[in-house]
């Protein structure tokens, strides 16, 4: 595979995972069954992420390409995990055993997507921070609601 077609791949993933939180996130302001029906496929695309950054290994692609998939995964094996598997309440009251690196997780992942579109194309790098942006807007936003109305993926 070529250099090329693995940078398209790169930019294809890290604006699909946008995609899926955008549409999760909103999910749960708007449409909270949709969300608790469906969230857990932000959490599937870990399985997709493993395979690609098993792929960016493997054409040895420098490290930042490479870690964001594979960080993507670990967030969405942790997340599925307490989320699904176990269906531990740890956002609130926070359980900072789960809460900590969840969010460092969830952060490293999509700042090591954001970072590498700088070099590869301004106006996509600019595009996927708008779209990281709002996802952090509606993200916080379905946080705030009450402690009843909680919801999964995050």
């Amino acid at each position: 595979m070529t250099d090329s077609t693995l940078q398209i791949l790169f930019v294809l993933f890290a604006f699909l995972v946008q995609v899926l939180l955008f549409i999760n996130f909103a999910a749960r302001n708007c449409m909270p069954s949709l969300e608790r029906k469906y969230g857990w496929l932000v959490y599937a695309l870990g399985i997709l992420a493993v395979i690609l950054g098993i792929l960016f290994l493997l054409a040895d692609q420098p490290w930042y390409i490479t870690a964001a998939p594979f960080v993507y995964a670990l967030w969405a094996g942790l997340g599925y995990y307490v989320d699904i598997v176990k269906q531990i309440e740890w956002r609130s009251p926070p359980r900072w055993s789960i809460f900590i690196p969840y969010v460092v997780l969830f952060i490293a992942a999509q700042f090591l997507f954001w970072v590498p579109l700088w070099y590869v194309d301004l106006p996509l790098w600019i595009i996927y921070g708008v779209l990281y942006f709002i996802n952090l807007g509606l993200n916080i936003h379905s946080h705030r609601r009450s402690k009843g109305q909680e919801n999964s993926v995050s």
